[in-house]
């Protein structure tokens, strides 16, 4: 913060110049790495609990998926394995369509079906 200024605990944000309260907040906030993560610093195969955290289903339902075979996965003794590659093509497998392309898709169908 500005050296020049003593700020008590009292002291309201609105009194605080943008530079002060952006100094403050980063003063606060931990150091984000500026490079996203690299291939080599997550693993290839996991647990249900990264499974969790990379698709955004809770725990409790990786385990319903699981039981019911609905997600792919491998299971070595009692553990359950996911592999990242398979568990992203999964996740990405059940693409819809914009209107435009089903509009398109029907129009190819109808021309077909009045060529028979």
């Amino acid at each position: 913060m500005n050296s020049k200024l003593n700020y008590q605990e009292c002291t309201p944000i609105a009194a605080l110049s943008v530079g002060d309260f952006r100094e403050l907040m980063l003063s606060m906030l931990p150091a984000m790495p500026n490079e996203p993560l690299k291939k080599e610093s997550y693993t290839e195969t996991f647990g249900k609990q990264e499974c969790s955290q990379m698709t955004g289903y809770t725990v409790n339902t990786i385990s319903k998926m699981v039981s019911a075979r609905t997600i792919p996965f491998y299971k070595r003794n009692a553990k359950v394995i996911f592999v990242r590659d398979e568990i992203r093509a999964w996740l990405l497998s059940k693409r819809v369509g914009t209107v435009e392309e089903f509009i398109a898709e029907k129009e190819n169908q109808f021309i077909v079906g009045r060529r028979n």
